[in-house]
């Protein structure tokens, strides 16, 4: 279990990474051609993350239902994010993993609901949802990396 968290971990220190520089304009942004923002991909990596380890597992989530609403599977970014919300997404980055390997130590996560992913696999185990939200955050990064650019070089091309 220790190498998924370091991966969970690593994941989420490279979503940072990759976000790092860009004003909140550029991570509004929906380019053409896209249906979401960058900052509706990081949102959705922290909502996403809360209901497939913690509600499946029957605890509580540590996020307001109205944050997961509006990041959760099939919604798109309504309205830009301010600052505060930013900042707020960007620190349960680094915390979630953190309150993870806690709430993992006291053996929080003994039940779980399967879950039939759109992946076409069903997660059958806190185990399995773990490896599973690594796979879903790895494949968010690949979008964050292709906004990041088209975002980037729009910025250079409007701006010349």
């Amino acid at each position: 279990m220790t190498t998924s968290i370091d991966i969970h971990r690593i994941a989420r220190m490279n979503v940072l990474k990759i976000i790092e520089g860009l004003s909140l304009a550029e991570i509004n942004k929906i380019p053409t051609g896209f249906t979401g923002n960058i900052a509706w991909h990081i949102g959705h990596i922290v909502a996403t993350q809360q209901g497939l380890l913690y509600r499946l597992s029957g605890n509580q989530v540590t996020l307001e239902q109205s944050f997961i609403d509006k990041y959760k599977k099939g919604t798109v970014p309504q309205a830009p994010i301010d600052q505060a919300e930013l900042d707020f997404i960007k620190n349960e980055m680094v915390m979630q993993p953190e309150r993870l390997v806690i709430d993992m130590e006291i053996d929080l996560f003994k039940n779980y609901t399967p879950y039939p992913t759109s992946f076409g696999n069903t997660i059958h185990s806190f185990d399995e949802a773990l490896s599973f939200v690594n796979v879903h955050e790895g494949m968010h990064i690949g979008y964050l990396m292709a906004l990041k650019r088209v975002v980037k070089s729009n910025s250079l091309t409007n701006s010349l």
